[in-house]
């Protein structure tokens, strides 16, 4: 297999290497284009687990710095995105370890909703997450929204892919009674909508 190189055309996997491979070379502009490929899932990432605007631009920034610094620990044995949010993981870990208990972050949240205009079905899947523990809202956000396998997942969060298995469907029984109970349940449709199903 010969070396890919900039001219030839390139998936979006390889030329995150090509890119990884030219910033470790100490081509610092080449860090760029991997920020625009990540930033908007990282921030997706990040805002379902903090629920505040300014403390998710807070940390996806970070990230990208951690990410940057410790590029040199890299291999590309995992995805780039993969290893990206193992350094993400981490430093929300941080961050709620700092912030205390998740009830303050779930009351301040729940004050923000009620001056912003949401829809009823955003609402209800806001209060239904607000039953979810952080470590829960990792393990559902990576299986569901980004689509990982349970062994990506199982490297991200240093736990077993099948403790992650169990895991997840506890997630998925929690969220049903919660759904059911609160009424948002319509002929599965809440679980069709949100991949938990």
């Amino acid at each position: 297999m010969h070396p890919v190189i900039p001219g030839e055309a390139m998936d979006k996997n390889q030329k995150i290497e090509w890119l990884i491979e030219r910033v470790k070379a100490g081509d610092k502009e080449a860090y760029a284009p991997i920020i625009r490929q990540f930033e908007r899932q990282m921030y997706t990432y990040c805002y379902y687990i903090l629920r505040n605007h300014e403390e998710t631009e807070d940390a996806v920034q970070e990230i990208f710095i951690r990410a940057y610094t410790n590029l040199h620990q890299y291999s590309n044995q995992v995805s780039f995105s993969a290893w990206l949010y193992k350094v993400a993981y981490h430093h929300l870990i941080n961050i709620k370890k700092k912030q205390g208990r998740i009830v303050k972050l779930i009351e301040r949240c729940q004050e923000q909703h009620t001056v912003q205009d949401i829809s009823p079905h955003q609402s209800a899947v806001e209060e239904l997450l607000t039953y979810l523990t952080a470590e829960e809202r990792h393990i559902l956000l990576l299986k569901s929204v980004e689509e990982y396998h349970f062994e990506e997942i199982a490297e991200v969060m240093g736990i077993k892919p099948a403790t992650l298995r169990k895991k997840y469907e506890r997630i998925r029984k929690k969220l049903m009674a919660k759904a059911k109970e609160k009424g948002v349940l319509a002929h599965g449709t809440f679980a069709e909508s949100h991949g938990i199903r």
